[in-house]
This record gives structure tokens, C-alpha cells and sequence, in this order.
């Protein structure tokens, strides 16, 4: 008796903490979230959220294109029912907010709260009290998740509903055959929310129904009578109440999304199809190389999974797949069915249908709340096995030390807390320039702020207000950097660069993120470049600069450059113009040596002139500077034309060594291989070149690139026929590259 009581004591114990718990983190996150920078993605959604806003209220049918304003680029948001952007902008709207993405971010990161809360409560009806706190904790205390609870308006507002989809599902199957009406309202909201976010959402459908179907034919106490019309009878109700559910959860999460309005059926399987290969494709860094995110081997989440996860939660899941026997014993069979598979599968299907994928896991955050309470159930069972209290004592010692490693990263690096990489892996420190960092551009707020500060600190931002003189401020985050000096636009000009040539615009400072900068250039330190003034740090590395111009003559050349095109000036003040330029180009360069733009311009301004000592020299400096794929690829052309001119071998074997570092810069890069292969069987050596465009498609096995190059390589050395059949092959394997396959035979053929 004594025994009960006190288990009911410790129950209620747990229950308090639990509740205080969920309570905090529900205050927490939404607080922490105000100091969040704004995400890639925000703009461009909130921008479309406002056509969203106007066809509703107006009938415009911009929306409808996925168009940006004052741009032809797709952004391919018609797609998308994106109902958190909608809804939130319809809040800032009808209350005239200004802090128009601090609101957002406050409501994105009650999401987050919410999936904390779901995980948590999945643990304690499945598992107990315990582990429902440790749930929470593990929630909270991963980095990458709360990091985009901040600001990531498609993936998290996705999780909720996928998590809270699963959650009900759990609960339903346990209380089969009874089918409650508040738990097919919650999972068909549940479903709603989701594919209103984004159309992967109708992945829950077959889910429904797969799982009420093994409850139905393997867990059913009638399920021996099967051969019973009354049985038969039974699963054709249960399958209508579930199909009412998906019907109406499925048009209620088009109510939102205008072109899936205009053709509800045909309009969001286009967005499915167009889900599965998205057509965006980004550089991004994995394993110390610069890679496009099509070609992203298939390993790509797992490891980034692996890497960027709290040992803590590592430990737990893989502690649920050993111990799954003694699980089974406590958690019913289904549930744990549930549970992994909502985690395996999708991360199995992407890297089956090879989809595009970037941005570390973020597109499959979905998963993690679920792979969370496979790891509350590992380490819950390891508590159990521990039957002596000491022992048990001491465990919670080792969790509360695990704990502590990722809250020690949340704290010192707050508010970017997703630039996150575990200790197995490292840190930040060691994986700095070998995988992605601020890939969501989260500190130009942090650094905006700074540099603002700075310049009232040192009386410029007055000076400019009295002056009229406005300071330029430039930025490859334009977008954030234009709202965080909304106030200030009396003294601040906010323009856009690209980091590569932020030489040839006029600017006084810039605020640049590592996005898109060269692997090579953050792992040996050129990035930062000289004369930057303030960092904006996460684990001691730099993930965005504040650079001072105190040089303008690389933007003077460019002008000079420039003014070959005015066809007033005579071919003598041209060529004044070409000296002076140069004149400035290496001025700068004396200014900062790694200055790729001026490095850039000086190569084509030697070119004009006809100077190729001058060429060649700079050419090698730029590639010292920033080795990246473009720059290698410019410097090959260069020697190639050279080598055309001069038939110097040692031209020649430069462009080789350039095309193979072109290669080892980027092993998915199939044109580099054509490219170089092509150079060996100009210069008779067949062998090379064939096995070059081999070594290819090993490379790239799943990649349009490889297979296609292959043929062409093949087609034009002198065995056109099995280019024909190489390119029938790819055209059968990758059909959406089939009619560019079928032009290409016909080229062959010479029709």
C-alpha cells in the first residue's frame, strides 16, 4: 500500500513538472523568437502572401503566377497553400502592424511550443510521466529545431501538423473499434493544417488508412471472424468514416490557397509532382566542397541528420532500436509502427525519388518530433533496466550532462541557435567550411544592429542625416537589411550585392552572411575579408561580416570599364580609359589582395589589351583568392585560348590540372569531366577521356548531367550511334529531361 502511495505521490510530482515545463517553453520560445533574424524565405512568402490577401479582397490574379513584383523569375508559391504566411499576414494586416515579421515570428514559434507540447504528451500517454518530460527537454534542447521555430514559416507550421496528425492517429488505434467523433475532427485538422501548408501534407491520407488497416486485419479482437459478411461490414463503415474525414480535411485545407481553388483536383497534384524534383537549385557546402543540391549524394540527410542532432536524442533512438524487444512490452506494437515509420519512411521516399533537398534537414523537420519520442523511448526503457536506484541515479546524471552540451550552444549562441553541429561531430568549430552554416541568412539582424549602433556611436548616422550625404549600406541579404533601416532611410541608401562582385557597385559598408561563400575561402580564413570591422560569431567562427569600404578604386575601374560601351569616346580615350582602370584594379588589389571582383576585372581589362603575361599572372590570382568552380573554369578558358595561340604543352597541362581541380572542387560537376574528357581526346588520348566520363557517372549515378554528358562525349568521339542509344536510355530514365534528350538526337542524326 505503501508502495501505491507513494507512486501515485511521484505521478503527481512528475505531473506538475511536466505542466511547468510545457508552460515555460510555451513563454520562452515566443520571447526568444524576438530577437530571431528574418529567414530566406520570408519575404518572397510574405510578399505572396499579400496576392494572396489581394484575391481575396480584390480578385487580382497574381497569385496565381508565382511571380515577385518587378521580376520574371518564378518563385513557384502558387504551389504552396502556405496558410501560416496567409493568416499571419491577414493579422498584421487588419491590426497595422509594423513589426510586421516580429509578429510572425512570435506565432512560428507558438508552433514550435505546440510541438514540444505534442511530443511530450505522445510520451506520457504512451509511456509515462517521465518520459514525457524528458520529451519536452529533448525538444527544447535541440538547437536546429528552435532555431527555425523562429523564423521557419513552411517547415515548422508543417510539423505541427504532421506531429499532431501522427499524435491522433496513435490515439485512435488504441481506441478502435470505437471512433470518437472529437478524434476524426482532430486528425482531419490535423491533416488540414499540414497540406494547407504545403501539398506533402496529403501523405497522411495512406497513412489513416494503413494503420487503422493493421489494427483492423492483425490487432482486431474480431478479427477471426473475417470471414463474416458482419466483419466486411464493419471495415466498409470504418473506411467510409475515415474517407469523410480525408474528403473534408482535404478541401478544407484548399479554403486558403487560391489555385488549388480554381482546380481542386488537378492543381495540387501539379504542386505534388512539382514537390517530388523542385526546380530550385542552390550551391550549398557538404563535406568541404562546394555542390549543387541536385546533385546532393544520397546520403545527404542521414549524415546531416547524424551531425547537426543532440547526442542526447542520438543516443535515445538508436537505444530504441536496440532495445525495441523490451519496448514492445510497454508500448503496444502499432504505436511503435507509428512512431518509426512516420520517421522512416519520408526520409526513405526522398532519398528513393533522389529529390532536391538543401538547407541541412530542414525539409524533413516534419520527422524529428516523432524520432524525438522513439528517443524518450529509449532512454525510458534504459531507466527501467537500471533496476538499482544508484545506477538509476547515475543515469540521470549522464542525461543531464548530454542535456547541458546543447543548452550551453543555446545559450552563448542565441539567437542563432540552428547554426548547430553536435559534439560527435565537433562543433561548429571543426565543421566550419566543411558543411552549411547561416544557409537562412538568420544574422544580418544581429549585425544590421550592430553596425547602426557604430554609426551613431561615431556620429556618421548624424552626419549623414545633416549632410544629405547618404550612407550606402550593401548587403547579400538585401531583403533583411532594407526592413532592419526602414527608420533610418533619411541617412541609409540599403542596396543589394553579390559578395563576388561587390567590386563594381558603389557602397560605404556591407553586411555579408557566409551564404554562398567558397568552402576554400572559410576553411583557410579569406573570408572574412580585410577591412571588415565586426564579426557576428557562433562557436568563435564567423557567419556574417560588417566590411568598411575604405577604397573605392575597384568601383572607379569598373565606371572606366564601363565607358568602352559610349560610343562618344574615340579609341584613344578608350584606351586612357583601359590604362587608368587598371591603374585603380591593382590599387585596389594593394588595398585587399583577395578582392575577387578587382582580380576579375583586371583579367578582362589585360585581355582587351592584349597583355598575356598580365593575364595569366592575375588569372592564378584569382584562383589562389577563391578556387571555386566558376573561377577555375574562367582561368581553364583562359590557358586554353593561350594554348590555341602559343601550342605551348605547358599551357595545356595547366588547363588539365584546372579542369581536374574544377572536378575536385566539385565531384558532381558532369560538365567538368566532359570538358576535360573532351580535352583528351582532342589532344589522342581516347583512353583518358573514356575513362574520365566513367569515372562520371560513378560519381553521379542518379544525376541528368553525367548520363547526358556520357552520350554527347560518346557521340563525338567517333561512336555516334551509342550516343543515340545512351541518350534513348536517359530519356527513358530521366523523362523530364526527354524532350531535350530527343532534340539532341536529332542533332546527331543531322535532321
Amino acid at each position: 500500500m505503501q508502495k501505491d502511495t507513494n507512486t501515485i505521490l511521484n505521478e503527481k510530482i512528475l505531473r506538475i513538472i511536466f505542466w511547468l515545463l510545457a508552460g515555460l517553453f510555451g513563454i520562452a520560445l515566443p520571447l526568444m523568437s524576438l530577437d530571431a533574424g528574418i529567414s530566406g524565405d520570408e519575404f518572397v512568402n510574405y510578399e505572396h502572401a499579400e496576392y494572396v490577401y489581394n484575391y481575396f479582397t480584390e480578385g487580382d490574379t497574381t497569385c496565381m503566377h508565382g511571380v515577385r513584383k518587378g521580376s520574371t523569375n518564378p518563385t513557384h508559391l502558387e504551389y504552396y497553400g502556405q496558410s501560416f504566411d496567409n493568416i499571419t499576414y491577414f493579422i498584421n494586416k487588419i491590426f497595422h502592424v509594423d513589426n510586421i515579421y516580429e509578429v510572425r515570428h512570435v506565432f512560428n514559434s507558438l508552433c514550435g511550443s505546440l510541438i514540444i507540447l505534442i511530443v511530450g504528451l505522445f510520451l506520457v500517454k504512451t509511456c509515462g510521466w517521465r518520459a514525457g518530460i524528458l520529451g519536452l527537454l529533448l525538444m527544447f534542447l535541440s538547437p536546429r529545431f528552435i532555431g527555425h521555430s523562429f523564423n521557419n514559416p513552411k517547415d515548422i507550421p508543417f510539423a505541427l501538423g504532421y506531429t499532431f496528425s501522427i499524435y491522433q492517429m496513435a490515439l485512435l488505434v488504441t481506441e478502435l473499434p470505437k471512433t470518437s467523433i472529437k478524434r476524426l475532427v482532430f486528425i482531419g485538422l490535423g491533416i488540414a493544417f499540414a497540406n494547407s501548408v504545403r501539398i506533402g501534407g496529403l501523405i497522411m491520407i495512406p497513412y489513416l488508412f494503413l494503420f487503422c488497416g493493421l489494427w483492423y486485419f492483425f490487432l482486431n479482437p474480431e478479427k477471426k471472424t473475417w470471414r463474416t459478411w458482419v466483419f466486411w461490414k464493419k471495415g466498409f463503415i470504418l473506411i467510409g468514416k475515415l474517407s469523410l474525414v480525408c474528403i473534408s480535411a482535404y478541401f478544407a485545407s484548399l479554403i486558403l490557397w487560391p489555385y488549388a481553388l480554381k482546380n481542386p483536383l488537378r492543381h495540387p497534384y501539379e504542386s505534388l509532382q512539382m514537390m517530388e524534383h523542385f526546380a530550385t537549385n542552390l550551391r550549398q557546402i557538404f563535406e568541404g566542397g562546394n555542390i549543387f543540391s541536385t546533385e546532393a549524394p544520397w546520403y545527404y540527410l542521414p549524415k546531416y541528420m547524424l551531425i547537426s542532432i543532440p547526442i542526447v536524442v542520438l543516443i535515445g533512438f538508436f537505444a530504441s532500436i536496440i532495445f525495441l524487444p523490451k519496448i514492445w512490452k510497454r508500448v503496444s506494437p502499432l504505436t511503435l509502427f507509428i512512431v518509426f515509420f512516420s520517421v522512416i519512411f519520408p526520409i526513405s521516399y526522398i532519398i528513393y525519388k533522389h529529390s532536391n533537398v538543401y538547407g541541412g534537414w530542414r525539409h524533413i523537420l516534419f520527422t524529428y518530433p516523432t524520432l524525438v519520442v522513439a528517443a524518450g523511448y529509449g532512454w525510458e526503457t534504459i531507466y527501467q533496466w537500471a533496476k538499482n536506484k544508484y545506477f538509476q541515479y547515475g543515469l540521470y546524471v549522464v542525461t543531464t550532462i548530454f542535456l547541458i552540451l546543447p543548452l550551453v550552444h543555446i545559450v552563448k549562441s542565441h539567437p542563432h541557435e540552428y547554426v548547430y553541429y553536435n559534439e560527435f561531430a565537433g562543433g561548429v568549430a571543426n565543421n566550419y567550411g566543411m558543411y552549411e552554416m547561416d544557409y537562412y541568412q538568420h544574422s544580418t539582424r544581429a549585425a544590421t544592429s550592430w553596425l547602426l549602433n557604430h554609426l551613431k556611436e561615431t556620429g556618421e548616422l548624424e552626419k549623414a542625416i545633416s549632410s544629405k550625404d547618404k550612407i550606402i549600406i550593401a548587403s547579400n541579404d538585401a531583403y533583411s537589411l532594407t526592413y532592419y533601416v526602414r527608420k533610418d532611410t533619411n541617412a541609409i541608401i540599403p542596396i543589394y550585392i553579390r559578395y563576388y562582385e561587390r567590386g563594381n557597385k558603389n557602397w560605404d559598408y556591407a553586411v555579408v552572411v557566409n551564404t554562398y561563400i567558397n568552402a576554400y575561402q572559410l576553411q583557410k580564413g579569406i573570408w572574412p575579408p580585410k577591412n571588415t570591422i565586426h564579426t557576428i560569431n557562433v562557436d568563435g567562427k564567423p557567419i556574417s561580416a560588417i566590411i568598411k569600404r575604405t577604397d573605392y578604386s575597384d568601383y572607379e575601374a569598373n565606371i572606366l570599364v564601363n565607358s568602352l560601351n559610349d560610343t562618344t569616346l574615340s579609341n584613344e580615350e578608350k584606351f586612357v580609359n583601359l590604362r587608368l582602370a587598371i591603374t585603380k584594379y591593382r590599387k585596389a588589389l594593394e588595398s585587399d589582395p583577395y578582392n575577387e571582383s578587382a582580380l576579375y576585372g583586371i583579367i578582362n581589362t589585360y585581355s582587351s589589351l592584349r597583355q598575356t603575361d598580365s593575364v595569366l599572372y592575375f588569372s592564378e590570382k584569382l584562383v589562389e583568392a577563391c578556387p571555386s568552380e566558376n573561377f577555375l573554369s574562367y582561368a581553364a578558358n583562359i590557358y586554353i585560348s593561350v594554348y590555341q595561340q602559343t601550342k605551348n604543352q605547358k599551357y595545356l597541362d595547366r588547363v588539365i590540372d584546372l579542369r581536374k581541380q574544377v572536378i575536385k572542387s566539385n565531384p558532381r560537376a558532369a560538365n567538368a569531366y566532359y570538358e576535360l574528357a573532351m580535352l583528351y581526346a582532342q589532344t589522342g588520348q581516347q583512353s583518358k577521356g573514356k575513362k574520365c566520363m566513367e569515372n562520371c557517372l560513378k560519381k553521379n549515378r542518379g544525376s541528368f548531367s553525367a548520363h547526358y554528358y556520357f552520350a554527347i562525349y560518346n557521340a563525338q568521339t567517333g561512336n555516334p550511334n551509342a550516343g543515340i542509344e545512351e541518350l534513348k536510355k536517359c530519356a527513358k530514365k530521366f523523362p523530364s529531361h526527354k524532350q531535350e534528350c530527343e532534340n539532341t538526337i536529332a542533332q546527331i542524326q543531322g535532321r
